[in-house]
C-alpha cells in the first residue's frame, strides 16, 4: 500500500526504514522498506564509531532499523547508508513515524477486507487524495476517531466509510492507562550499542505504545500505554524481560529502580 511507500528515489541525508537481508564480510545488505525493497549497503565503517569485531553485534538478518542515506545514485540504483550517523532521537522519531504508517495501513486493509472494497479504489479515492493534500495519513484517521466528518472529496462506498469511521473510533482512541518504570541499564562488554539494542527490542513489542527515553545515563524511562491497567502492566513486564534477554552477559545490568517502580496514571 502506498501509505508505506515514498515517491521517487532516496536522497542523501534522508532517514530510511531498512530491514537487514544479508550480513557480509565488509558490511550488510539491507532492503529499504519505503522504497519497494530497494537494496542498499552499509559498509562496516558506517556501523559504529567504535571498532566493529562482529557486524552481527549491531545488525542481524531480519532486523528492522533506521539508517541514513550517505550516497545515492538513481541511474545505477546504488544506495549507501549509515547506522552510526543516526542519533538516538532520529531513530526513535523515525520508528514512531513508521509504526503509525503501519498501523494506518493495517486498519485500511482490514476495512477493505471486511467490506469487500477493492484496494485500487481505496488508493484512488482515499490514499492519493490525502497524500496530494499534504496530509499525514495517521493524523487524518485520528481526526475521524475524534468525531471529524469524512471530507466530501473521499468518494468511496458508504459501507466502507461507515466501517472506517467505526474502526478509527475503536482502534485509534488514546489508551486509558499508562505504566512506567525507571530502569537502570549498563553493559560492561557491549557498551552503548548493547543498551541501544535492548531499548530497540523493548520498543519493538509495540512501537506505537512503547517508548524508551533516557533520563540520565544509566537511567531510562520505559513508558507503556495499554487498553487498561492490566494490559499496560503486562506490556511493561514484557519490555523489561526483553531488556534482560539482550543484556544477559556477565557484568550487564537491568534493574528497575525503587523510585521508578511501575507507576500507573490515567491517560
Amino acid at each position: 500500500m502506498s501509505i508505506l511507500r515514498r515517491e521517487g528515489f532516496p536522497k542523501e541525508g534522508e532517514l530510511v526504514i531498512a530491514t537487514v537481508k544479508r550480513v557480509e564480510r565488509h558490511g550488510a545488505i539491507v532492503s529499504l522498506d519505503e522504497y519497494d525493497g530497494l537494496e542498499a549497503f552499509v559498509h562496516v565503517s558506517e556501523i559504529s564509531l567504535k571498532w566493529v569485531r562482529n557486524i552481527t553485534d549491531y545488525l542481524r538478518v531480519g532486523q528492522r532499523t533506521v539508517l541514513k542515506v550517505i550516497r545515492s545514485n538513481p541511474d545505477t540504483l546504488q544506495v549507501d547508508v549509515s547506522l552510526r550517523r543516526v542519533s538516538n532521537k532520529e531513530h526513535d522519531e523515525k520508528m514512531w513515524e513508521w509504526s503509525r504508517k503501519v498501523k494506518a495501513a493495517r486498519l485500511i486493509e482490514a476495512v477493505a477486507k471486511e467490506t469487500g472494497t477493492p484496494m485500487h479504489l481505496i488508493e484512488e479515492h482515499l490514499v492519493q487524495p490525502v497524500r496530494s493534500r499534504g496530509l499525514n495519513f495517521y493524523s487524518f484517521l485520528e481526526e475521524l476517531a475524534m468525531g471529524e466528518a469524512l471530507p466530501s472529496w473521499v468518494k468511496l462506498p458508504e459501507a466502507f466509510t461507515a466501517k472506517l469511521i467505526e474502526k478509527c473510533v475503536r482502534d485509534l482512541k488514546r489508551p486509558g492507562h499508562v505504566a512506567k518504570a525507571i530502569v537502570k541499564m549498563s553493559s560492561r562488554k557491549g557498551g552503548v550499542e548493547a543498551i541501544r539494542r535492548a531499548a530497540e527490542t523493548c520498543a519493538a513489542i509495540d512501537p506505537s505504545s512503547v517508548k524508551v527515553t533516557i533520563v540520565g545515563s544509566p537511567r531510562y524511562l520505559v513508558r507503556v500505554e495499554g487498553r487498561d491497567l492490566q494490559d499496560a502492566e503486562s506490556k511493561l513486564k514484557a519490555c523489561i524481560e526483553r531488556m534482560r534477554a539482550v543484556l544477559s552477559n556477565e557484568g550487564d545490568v537491568v534493574e528497575v529502580l525503587p523510585a521508578g517502580k511501575e507507576v500507573q496514571e490515567r491517560g
